[in-house]
Order: C-alpha cells, then sequence, then structure tokens
C-alpha cells in the first residue's frame, strides 16, 4: 500500500494532486495523510507492504524525521531512504559530501547563532553573496547582497528574528551568474542513479515587465498518460531576483551533456538516494556548479515542459510496486 505524507497546513497544489492522481492509478488503496497525522499514527498496525512517499521538503521535513527512523527501524519503506534524506537535508553537510565526490560547489561557509566569525570573514573577496537558511526550500529565506553588507544582512537575520533561521545555521555563499549575466539555475531529474530529463529555471529581471505580460495568464497544462491535454490551470508569477519557480522564475527544457550527466550519477551513488532533482549553476566560462539534491522536488512542471512524455510519479510507483516500467529514461 502507498502512504503519500505532504506538510500540515500547506495546500494541495497542482504538483501535489499530480503526484495523487498517478499514485491512486498505481494503487487504488493509497492513502494521503498529513505529518501531523504521521506523527500520530506511526504506532498504528500498517500493513507489512506499506510504503510511505516522502512530498515533504527540507523546510518541513524535521517534522517527521524521529517518525520517519521509528518506521525505517521498523522495516517499512520509506521513500526517499531515510539515510539519503539526511544525506541531502543540510545544506552545509551536502556540500562537503560534494566535495568529496569532486564536484565543485560555490564558495560557501555556515554560521551558527552564538558564531560571531562572520563578523570579520572577508565576503567582500567574493562580490555577490547569496545568503540562505542551511535547511530550507522554495526559494524561502534567502537574500541576494554584496559581499560588503553581509555581516549587516546576518545581523539583520539574527535581530528580526527571521522565521526561516529559527533552527538552522546561516549558509553563505558566492553568486554565480551565466554568460548571459543572469541567476540560471539547472535542476536535472534523476531515477535510480540515471538522468532522466532537465529544467532550466531562469530570472530575467531586466524583461521582467514584458515576461510578466507574457506568462501571467500562459497555464500549467495537465495531460493525460498519451500526452492529450486534459486541464490547464493559469498561474500568476511574483518576480523577482530568484531563479526558483516558486519565487517567480521562467521553467523551459534543459538537455545536460554528458559531463553534467555524470556528476548526476556521482551524486546519486554518494547520496543513495533513489530520487530527486539537483540544482546547479553554471558560472561564464560554463562550469558546472551543485547547489542542493532536493528530496521532494515539485514534479509537475517537467511533466508539462515534456508534453506528458516524462512522468516521474509513474515511475516511482512502477518501482515501489514491483511493476515494469514503461517509461523510457531520455537521456
Amino acid at each position: 500500500m502507498i502512504v503519500i505524507i505532504y506538510p500540515t497546513g500547506t495546500k494541495r497544489s497542482i504538483h501535489l494532486n499530480h503526484f495523487i492522481v498517478e499514485a491512486e492509478k498505481a494503487d487504488p488503496d493509497c492513502k494521503v495523510i498529513t505529518t501531523d497525522e504521521f506523527n500520530n499514527t506511526y504506532y498504528k498496525e500498517w500493513p507489512n507492504n506499506t510504503k510511505f512517499v516522502i512530498r515533504v521538503g527540507s523546510q518541513y521535513i524535521h517534522e517527521i524525521m524521529p517518525t520517519l527512523n521509528i518506521m525505517w527501524h521498523k522495516g517499512f519503506t520509506i521513500f526517499p531512504n531515510v539515510l539519503a534524506i539526511k544525506h541531502c537535508l543540510k545544506k552545509g553537510g551536502f556540500s562537503d559530501l560534494c566535495k568529496q565526490n569532486d564536484i565543485k560547489i560555490p564558495k560557501s561557509i555556515s554560521f551558527s547563532k552564538d558564531d560571531n566569525k562572520f563578523e570579520h570573514f572577508p565576503f567582500w573577496e567574493w562580490g555577490q553573496c547569496v545568503i540562505k537558511p542551511s535547511i530550507g526550500s522554495l526559494g524561502s529565506g534567502i537574500y541576494f547582497v554584496d559581499g560588503q553588507d553581509v555581516a549587516d544582512k546576518i545581523k539583520e537575520i539574527y535581530i528580526t528574528n527571521d522565521e526561516f533561521y529559527e533552527d538552522c545555521d546561516v549558509v553563505v555563499q558566492e553568486r554565480i551568474v551565466n554568460k548571459k549575466g543572469i541567476p540560471e539555475s539547472i535542476r536535472i531529474f534523476c531515477f535510480m542513479g540515471e538522468p532522466t530529463c532537465g529544467i532550466t529555471l531562469t530570472n530575467l529581471p531586466e524583461l521582467q515587465d514584458q515576461a510578466r505580460a507574457d506568462l501571467k495568464v500562459q497555464p500549467d497544462i495537465l495531460y493525460d498518460e498519451k500526452g492529450n491535454i486534459l486541464d490547464s490551470i493559469g498561474y500568476d508569477l511574483d518576480f523577482n531576483t530568484v531563479s526558483n519557480v516558486n519565487k517567480g522564475g521562467i521553467a523551459g527544457p534543459y538537455f545536460p551533456d554528458d559531463d553534467l550527466k555524470e556528476q548526476c550519477r556521482k551524486i546519486c551513488k554518494a547520496t543513495g538516494i533513489e530520487f530527486t532533482s539537483i540544482d546547479f549553476v553554471q558560472d561564464q566560462e560554463g562550469n558546472f556548479y551543485c547547489l542542493e539534491a532536493n528530496i521532494a522536488p515539485h514534479l509537475f512542471r517537467a511533466f508539462t515542459i515534456y508534453g506528458g512524455k516524462i512522468n516521474h510519479p509513474r515511475m516511482i510507483f512502477d518501482y515501489l510496486l514491483d511493476k515494469s516500467n514503461k517509461d523510457s529514461i531520455i537521456l
């Protein structure tokens, strides 16, 4: 039996509903519960074949980690697995893992709340910097500042008790822009250690007005398994300097070269994660730098960009239920 877990207090978005639709096709008896419900029912006599599928980003995953550990030690299937979640959970820890496996990452350093060393660190040598919580998702709690202003911004975060930094460290990272001079991230989806497809997440500050006009009523399109249009839902974009689509970025298809695919394979092997999306940025010389591996990435946008031909939820459920996977890996 499939049990999908999503964060308490969050709406069931089009991304989650897309996931649930595919789950119900694969397993008519599947259940959908919140993180609170999961924590309150871990002692329940779940069937031995229950497989818990995590649709909880790193911003909320800490709420259920103790229960996940209990269920894991009881022998239940957790997807993605608990050890992989721990490897990907903290951005600082993930950076260390990348370094150990010769994966390039942006210059970065983290500080705890009782560590004032940030006041003397030469961030001005990095130029533009990114400040973000060590645990987070959906582009929340991210700030872009000049290196000379980093220390003042961190003090402001502590003074105002920014909610995104309550239970985690502050990570400061150099900001990398591509040849076009824009913050563009590249997201590569991977299943069972192999890349499946890629998308770009781009912010175009100099074209905000035109992009907003073009995209404000552009729909996300829902396709059936044969690629036929079923439904569409319009969305509005709130532009800022974050390339994350949830913060106003623009998504499109991306086809990685062999080198980037191999980096993805290394990351999957090092973390042990069965399914993920890995975020990269590219500098002006064309070098790729890894930012993070997501434990519960949104899948609907890739589904629409590739006309319904890349169905990650179905890959996941076929794998969990030991069905033959009819979706081909396209990369």
